[in-house]
């Protein structure tokens, strides 16, 4: 099969791949029919870090790729739920299945739980076929949506809801959102349906503060007024609820002293090493601090209903079209910010 392949820093390259074979009794084989890239993917494009992983040029080639649509092919024989020729999503990363934690619903507590496209250990989507472990429960069908709703479920629009619920945002309460690529826009959309009186949304790029002003959002650039900026704005107390969507380091610092006393951050964003928060800021601002990774499945019993029902439209964020062959020249410009683009999808 075709597929992307990491072959060091910045080093995507479209190239023929072994084909996945069933894993596992509870695998699924994927026909792909399209991917896309997450911001996350960028810190490995970048020859950095995902948790205790550096990624290098003496790093094993892999496929990449977290968030992938498609079809069932083939199914082992512990899989109830798929059969080949379901059109379905998968979520962007899996444990094995049969684990305790796995079977309470709670994959990301297993000992082999990954994502996909991050190494050898799970091969990535953004291939012509994938190979989908635990299917049952990583898996959800495909009806009732568009491509661009499929694809942000397998991850975007999943931790969004994750990252922006664990800020806790109150009816009638204030909220920042530090970092506007796709995740970050659609938690100012999902602040405002989950009741939020004002959004605050940060970035330093115009074209995503413009799109998220569209939402209702009011914008500012990061700089050394901010923290003042949006003092004013919630006369003299901070943001209720803050809400980190980007991992880059100037994000992640930004975000303690944006938060009113007693207030709220979380963090999704993957982090490098270096950065840290200051605890006597933490402590003496009460603040509660939550981080973590987003266990995708579980968002979904939230967030189907309210894309169906059009609470939370998500659009316009694909702002450009790839093809697999063209995968190389999609992380470079969506790495560079270039064109405007906010998130590419790339149809195999």
């Amino acid at each position: 099969m075709k597929a992307l392949v990491f072959n060091g820093p910045r080093d995507i390259r479209y190239e023929s791949y072994a084909d996945p074979e069933l894993a596992t009794p509870n695998s699924v084989i994927m026909k792909v029919s399209a991917c896309s890239i997450c911001g996350s993917d960028l810190h490995m494009y970048h020859g950095a870090h995902i948790g205790n992983t550096e990624y290098g040029a003496d790093t094993p080639n892999f496929c990449v790729g977290h968030e992938f649509i498609g079809e069932v092919v083939e199914a082992g024989s512990d899989v109830h739920l798929y059969k080949p020729g379901a059109k379905v999503l998968a979520a962007g990363g899996t444990g094995c299945g049969s684990c305790p934690a796995c079977l309470i619903g709670q994959p990301l507590k297993c000992p082999q739980a990954t994502a996909f496209g991050l190494s050898t250990a799970l091969q990535g989507g953004q291939a012509e076929y994938v190979c989908v472990p635990n299917a049952d429960k990583t898996l959800m069908p495909t009806e009732g949506l568009t491509d661009e709703q499929a694809l942000l479920l397998t991850d975007g629009m999943a931790t969004a809801y994750f990252g922006l619920t664990r800020a806790e945002p109150k009816p009638g309460g204030t909220v920042a959102i530090v970092g506007l690529g796709p995740i970050g826009l659609i938690g100012v959309e999902l602040a405002f349906a989950l009741g939020a009186a004002k959004v605050f949304a940060i970035d330093p790029v115009a074209e995503r503060r413009n799109a998220a002003e569209a939402l209702g959002a009011i914008t500012f650039a990061p700089g050394p007024d901010l923290v003042e900026q949006i003092r004013e704005a919630t006369g003299g107390l901070g943001a209720d609820s803050v809400f980190e969507a980007s991992g880059a380091s100037g994000a992640i610092a930004a975000v303690l002293p944006l938060v009113a006393h007693g207030g709220n951050a979380s963090f999704v964003g993957i982090p490098e090493p270096q950065d840290t928060l200051p605890l006597p800021l933490i402590m003496f601002k009460n603040v509660t601090v939550r981080g973590g990774i987003c266990d995708v499945p579980n968002m979904w019993q939230h967030l189907v209903p309210m894309v169906q029902q059009g609470r939370v439209k998500a659009e316009g964020l694909f702002s450009h079209d790839f093809t697999l062959s063209e995968g190389a020249e999609a992380y470079r410009i969506f790495d560079a910010k270039e064109d405007g683009v906010v998130k590419v999808k790339i149809t195999v």
